[in-house]
């Protein structure tokens, strides 16, 4: 009886280091960004999982304006292994004076190097963590966007890269990307995707990833 006691007990015990072990091994990973990243946060989720718990920031990233008034709240006083952050498309927005996508009359809604300095305060805060960073660069803007000009993420990614390397921090270049998924897994004019052309980003991302937290 004792002996079977003792058997019992050895088993609970490993089946407790076991989850211990689990829980510590298990990566928290904090996205930030707009609603292309709130798109192919759920693929990114299950293509990480189980090692890595996958959590975006409550609601749109927004612009860099947004940004820097909100990412340490959605930092939430969390310790995160990894963070993946972008901010572009909300600040190539065109608006006219009634606050209207207006592309060709409008003006944009975070110039470059506005762009630039909002970049460096939210790296600031962001390096204040433990977390390893990564800026994922904007995705394409389509022939016949409302809002926004075809050439504008390439200008607002290049300014991205160059705060980024003089920070440190590793760039996921989605644009590239996005360049060949976009056209086959959206709807003409519109930046955003089908569920299919998500999963596609979400599988790009999680490959940087796995290899970066084997």
């Amino acid at each position: 009886m004792k002996y079977i006691s003792f058997k019992l007990l050895g088993v609970l015990i490993a089946c407790f280091i076991c989850v211990a072990v689990t829980k510590k091994q298990t990566k928290k990973l904090l996205v930030i960004g707009d609603s292309i990243s709130i798109g192919y946060t759920p693929f990114l989720e299950k293509s990480l999982a189980p090692d890595i718990l996958v959590t975006h920031n409550p609601g749109n990233g927004g612009s860099t304006v947004r940004g820097v008034a909100s990412v340490e709240k959605w930092l939430d006083n969390r310790q995160w292994d990894v963070i993946l952050f972008n901010f572009g498309l909300h600040d190539m927005m065109y608006k006219d004076s009634a606050n209207k996508n207006d592309v060709v009359n409008g003006k944009v809604s975070v110039p470059l190097e506005e762009y630039r300095k909002n970049l460096e305060t939210i790296v600031g805060i962001l390096r204040e963590t433990t977390a390893k960073l990564y800026f994922v660069t904007t995705t394409t803007v389509p022939q016949n966007s409302a809002s926004r000009k075809v050439e504008d993420p390439a200008r607002y990614n290049a300014v991205a890269q160059e705060v980024m390397k003089k920070n440190g921090i590793e760039v996921i270049d989605l644009y590239s990307a996005s360049l060949t998924i976009h056209p086959q897994n959206s709807k003409p004019g519109n930046v955003h995707y089908t569920p299919e052309g998500y999963e596609l980003l979400a599988s790009y991302i999680s490959k940087v990833i796995k290899a970066a937290t084997r």
